[in-house]
């Protein structure tokens, strides 16, 4: 179905920002900081990896997610 090319990114798009901001409060309620922001020189560079492999991880599975529910829906 075609419609799941327009629709499906759109979804995507706000599915990964919801999921990142959920990470954020996560790492927030659980350090009392503010997660690590990578291109701040003062964030060490294995916490600035970690942190963006974690946070690249929670995005993808989203997508993928996302994506196979709106196909599945838009059958």
């Amino acid at each position: 179905n075609p419609m799941v090319h327009v629709v499906a990114p759109l979804v995507a798009i706000g599915a990964t920002m919801l999921v990142r901001k959920m990470l954020n409060q996560g790492y927030r309620r659980t350090t009392g900081h503010a997660a690590p922001d990578s291109r701040d020189p003062n964030t060490r560079l294995a916490t600035a990896l970690v942190w963006t492999a974690v946070s690249a991880a929670a995005a993808a599975v989203a997508e993928v997610a996302v994506y196979r529910a709106t196909a599945r829906w838009m059958r």
